[in-house]
């Protein structure tokens, strides 16, 4: 049995509650906050969940693209009927948009192929041209290769490894010897400066029009992207910052109160998502090396929760694998929907 739901009509499904926490889905799965970013999309948001009877079995998050998609334009009441779908995760782009029961060998590709493309071609018609994969990791790469499909090596997901660690001193001392020297001065620097207040406070604690406002500045860092994301609106970031598996690392000014600098956590008991990160330049209140301080405190947090390991996404792998990440490979794959 399958369910192609669409967050903003559709409410939350009696078993969605249960089905995250089988899947480890974090909080951008939370039914409240797909429908608050679906409202807030350029694109259909459709969400397919696969049962077993009452019992879920595997989930899909996709947005379906047409040429009516535009950077500047909400997603409208009609569907479009020509168009493709983007397979992705709703909000961490680190993650994977899928997810299936059971321990597939290649995460689950074949099976999504199987069975949510002959879904989709029975749901959305002949209009239904095909579909990206994204987060594809090495061991799906084989499934989703053949004749009339596109296969590339995206960026690499940052992963910090830290089970082997008993505090920020023991990582940092597991550096080369120059990035463990400055990563000591910039902790001794934020350490001796009063006007610097770091915190971590759970996510309902924070104030989202803040958030919102220092995020938006690293946004408008990253238009090297075809696509690139849209603003962070405050109503997202309201649902979001109140899930109760949601943390943020806050900086603050002493002085003034303002923030100069935020992350989010997505915790999860083995593996949390440094999820969101942003920062005002120096030049506007902020301080410099801001970022390296913050993954310090993101490994302490870590460390102190008992986690094993922190996902940090993508962008700046060289500099990430200096602080000790290992980078792991993902691939997309562009796949006709008759193939």
């Amino acid at each position: 049995m399958i369910d192609v739901l669409d967050p903003r009509h559709d409410p939350e499904p009696g078993y969605w509650t249960a089905l995250r926490e089988r899947a480890g889905l974090r909080a951008d799965w939370s039914w409240e906050v797909l429908a608050t970013q679906a409202w807030a999309a350029r694109t259909p948001q459709p969400i397919t969940v696969f049962r077993d009877g009452d019992r879920p079995c595997g989930v899909v998050s996709a947005a379906w693209v047409t040429a009516r998609t535009r950077r500047y334009r909400f997603a409208g009441a009609g569907r479009g009927r020509v168009g493709g779908l983007d397979v992705r995760g709703p909000g961490a782009s680190s993650q994977p948009g899928w997810w299936f029961d059971g321990d597939d060998a290649d995460g689950g590709v074949r099976r999504l192929l199987e069975t949510y493309v002959p879904a989709m071609r029975a749901e959305l018609g002949p209009g239904f041209g095909g579909l990206l994969l994204r987060q594809v990791g090495a061991a799906g790469q084989d499934a989703v290769s053949g004749r009339f499909r596109l296969v590339r090596r995206t960026e690499d997901v940052a992963v910090l490894d830290v089970a082997e660690f008993g505090s920020r001193d023991d990582w940092m001392n597991s550096l080369a010897r120059k990035r463990k020297q400055n990563l000591r001065k910039i902790f001794r620097t934020f350490d001796a400066d009063p006007s610097v207040e770091v915190r971590f406070v759970p996510g309902k604690d924070a104030d989202p029009v803040a958030v919102a406002e220092v995020l938006r500045v690293n946004e408008r860092k990253h238009h090297d992207v075809p696509i690139v994301p849209l603003p962070h609106f405050t109503g997202y970031l309201t649902a979001l910052l109140r899930q109760p598996d949601v943390g943020v690392i806050e900086y603050r000014d002493t002085r003034t109160g303002r923030l100069i600098a935020l992350a989010t956590l997505f915790d999860h008991p083995e593996q949390p998502i440094a999820r969101h990160w942003g920062a005002l330049r120096p030049e506007d209140g902020g301080r410099p090396n801001l970022y390296f301080h913050f993954y310090g405190e993101a490994v302490r947090w870590a460390v102190g929760c008992g986690r094993t390991s922190v996902v940090f996404g993508k962008k700046m792998a060289e500099m990430k694998a200096s602080l000790g990440a290992r980078l792991v490979p993902q691939y997309a794959a562009a796949i006709p929907a008759w193939c």
